[in-house]
């Protein structure tokens, strides 16, 4: 069986996450599904909290999943976490045979280019592409290219090789941001519906998502600045 990974800040994990994990985990028969924090994201805003609060959040979002696991490797690895890296290291663990498919938004893959040998990814994992219904699946023409050359459309011969290939699907995904639950807690709004109950205990006692969210421009503006391919 394979064994899904699925990466990203999860400032904070939400449960539209937790949505798509689901049913990445039925959809492939996933004997595990990693979640991956990352501590220094290269392609967006600066997180809200430390790395190690969100991954203790994503570790109460997950607690009753016995399938799901909060891998830490990125957050205590020192330097800069490049993908690529970690891909490299988890197939070295875990052996050639294994099928391991890497979760990915739409929005991710459409800049895939700008990732550290983006081209050497398949190398390692099939990729599973979520197309968001809000967003346009038009991508640049050498990634198309590539896609095209990769894209198959039987999701069940994911788990006949190791890697290699990639599959796009549509995800009835919970229509909600990490950014948005961010601004609900910030404003001291329900967020009920977007959280798991864990995750929220957490964020009150630990007097997070307190900061003015309009500070996030000036983290935006710092990473662009100081940009090193993920």
């Amino acid at each position: 069986m394979a064994v899904g990974l699925f990466g990203g800040t999860f400032d904070p994990i939400h449960n539209g996450h937790l949505k798509i994990a689901f049913e990445m985990l039925h959809l492939l028969n996933l004997s595990q599904l990693r979640f991956i924090p990352c501590a220094l994201p290269l392609h967006r805003s600066l997180p809200s909290v430390s790395a190690y609060d969100r991954a203790a959040m994503l570790e109460l979002a997950i607690e009753d999943e016995p399938r799901f696991v909060c891998d830490r490797r990125e957050i205590s690895r020192l330097g800069p976490s490049f993908t690529i890296d970690t891909l490299a290291e988890v197939r070295e663990e875990l052996g050639p045979d294994l099928p391991l498919i890497f979760l990915m938004g739409s929005d991710v893959f459409h800049t895939i280019d700008t990732w550290r040998h983006w081209e050497k990814l398949l190398a390692y994992v099939h990729l599973f592409i979520v197309d968001r219904p809000t967003l346009s699946a038009q991508f640049p023409d050498h990634i198309w290219k590539w896609l095209r050359i990769h894209r198959i459309s039987d999701l069940n011969s994911l788990n006949l090789v190791p890697n290699g290939r990639i599959f796009m699907t549509s995800v009835n995904a919970l229509q909600v941001s990490a950014t948005e639950v961010r601004n609900l807690l910030y404003r001291r709004l329900p967020v009920n519906q977007f959280l798991p109950s864990s995750v929220f205990k957490f964020v009150q006692q630990n007097n997070l998502y307190l900061d003015d969210v309009n500070n996030e421009s000036e983290k935006t503006s710092f990473v662009q600045k100081n940009t090193i391919s993920r």
